[in-house]
């Protein structure tokens, strides 16, 4: 029996989100649908590929193997679909972005912008998502483009995705205007300076929380954390307080130089995050994804000016 096409893209899928219940949800079908097509694949392979365990489903020996063959089959008939879709004329369809916060409200309304006066066929949409998530999502086919960081271990999915150098973003220091800092007249000020401040954070950029934890033990001291918000909205505003302090990358405190009840140190030496655009591999070539990176790429490079 010949294998199907349509079953092996579940199967990768599966590979990557690991629960029958996940690859339903990301493809809008229902579980018992999901799993009689996985039980068709085993069937028309010939062997069992997975099997339950504690955390999952997880995959057998000769599972293994079929995934392992199956993944540069995958990147093959997307390329052949990128191809296909090279066409006269504009650029149409559907196109799925996903960013992170920051990147959420400043790159990504620009970009749209532009997509929607250069290539108004191009039918975009947008989710908010932390990088991790945003990675999954775009091995999974849920959205076309995710904007990622390098805080986010993309090693799992190096395979699967190309990553497109989208920005590198400066770390600085967040004060409210009458801070001694801030009334000091510096121009920068270095992590370990903040070692008996109170910080407030922003307890849903988890990756991003961690290598400030990192970077400030590698200053020697431990962040004090006198709040834990679940945006950087609120995170500021403990900061206008003047109580607490917090390290912010560029793109998230931009209207802050405005604004008179903060003062924004760069961090020196300087820390640095960089953002790239995630796709699967293969899908650069379409016409509406090649037009969405030129447009973050232009976007990026007005955030920079």
């Amino acid at each position: 029996m010949a294998l199907s096409l349509s079953r092996l893209r579940l199967f990768h899928e599966l590979s990557e989100l690991g629960t029958i219940s996940a690859v339903a949800r990301a493809l809008g079908q229902t579980r018992p649908a999901v799993s009689q097509q996985l039980a068709l694949l085993e069937r028309e392979a010939g062997a069992v590929l997975f099997e339950r365990s504690a955390g999952g489903l997880r995959l057998t020996t000769k599972g293994q193997q079929l995934l392992d063959r199956v993944t540069p089959l995958l990147q093959l008939a997307e390329r052949i679909e990128a191809e296909l879709d090279e066409k006269d004329g504009p650029p149409a369809g559907e196109l799925r972005l996903a960013a992170f916060g920051s990147v959420a409200t400043s790159i990504v309304p620009r970009a749209l912008g532009y997509l929607h006066k250069t290539h108004p066929l191009i039918d975009a949409s947008f989710v908010e998502l932390e990088p991790t998530e945003g990675l999954k999502a775009t091995v999974a086919k849920q959205v076309d483009i995710a904007i990622v960081d390098d805080y986010a271990d993309a090693s799992a999915y190096q395979q699967a995705l190309e990553f497109h150098p989208l920005y590198v973003d400066a770390l600085s220091a967040i004060l409210s205007s009458d801070h001694r800092f801030a009334k000091a007249d510096l121009t920068s000020i270095e992590l370990k300076d903040l070692s008996n401040e109170k910080w407030a954070i922003n307890q849903t950029a988890v990756a991003y929380q961690q290598n400030l934890t990192n970077a400030c033990l590698a200053a020697g001291f431990e962040m004090k954390i006198g709040c834990s918000a679940r945006n950087i909205s609120a995170t500021l505003e403990m900061v206008r307080t003047g109580q607490f302090v917090t390290v912010l990358p560029g793109l998230a405190v931009q209207p802050l130089d405005k604004d008179p009840d903060f003062r924004v140190l760069p961090i020196a030496p300087a820390l640095h995050r960089h953002i790239f655009s995630a796709v699967p591999k293969g899908t650069s070539r379409r016409p509406i994804v090649a037009a969405a990176l030129a447009a973050l790429e232009r976007a990026a490079l007005n955030c920079r000016l």
